[in-house]
């Protein structure tokens, strides 16, 4: 499997924007961290398979897909597993790389860490956005999570079909396509950094094909 390569540039720094340093940096590699001692915690008892914190450039991005791709095979699970556990893994790069932003440097600070449980597996992302984007994304993803599966199919159509979709990177397409292929097993959470940022996490879960 392999990503689009079209628009791999996260949207571009605004001018008069500060840097994700000091104290903001640390909080938001705190989270990282807390995630992954959560993954590897002897209750949880997840096995973790791939896990970065910082910037994702397209050699990033196609490595960690065919990393994926290996250690899900690896671990016995069936190739049905594998492309459902890739599918939305690129779902999750896209949004990252597509939609996340960069501070006033240039830099993502972005995260994602893939682990497997017992009778799933679970991706986690997270990447700076916009202050601006804070509420509308909010109210988005809320409305989505709230949709059912015939509800969900109609919106992915309905974007699809909508004639200003190419336009708008996608119109949100991706969101819809994720909570979609999730079955509504995502949990999200969207916070405000500073005035110029907010930090947008994801977790989702793909359920291993028995």
């Amino acid at each position: 499997m392999s990503i689009n390569r079209a628009n791999h540039n996260s949207t571009s720094p605004r001018n008069g924007m500060t840097s994700i340093t000091g104290q903001k940096l640390d909080a938001l590699k705190a989270i990282y961290h807390d995630l992954v001692s959560r993954v590897i915690s002897t209750d949880n008892a997840g096995t973790l398979l791939f896990s970065h914190f910082g910037d994702f450039d397209n050699s990033k991005i196609e490595s960690t897909i065919k990393l994926i791709e290996s250690s899900v095979m690896e671990s016995g699970d069936k190739r049905s597993t594998m492309k459902r556990v890739c599918a939305m893994l690129i779902e999750l790069l896209q949004n990252i790389s597509i939609h996340g932003t960069r501070d006033r440097f240039g830099h993502m600070n972005a995260y994602l860490v893939v682990a497997k449980f017992n009778d799933h597996y679970t991706l986690f992302s997270g990447n700076l956005i916009f202050s601006d984007a804070v509420k509308p994304l909010t109210e988005r993803m809320e409305a989505l999570v709230k949709l059912d599966a015939t509800a969900l199919r109609k919106l992915y159509i309905e974007i699809l079909c909508n004639e200003e979709y190419s336009a708008q990177g996608g119109a949100g397409l991706g969101l819809v396509t994720i909570v979609k292929r999730a079955e509504n097993q995502v949990k999200f959470d969207i916070e405000k950094i500073d005035e110029h940022f907010g930090f947008f996490r994801l977790e989702v879960d793909v359920p291993i094909v028995h």
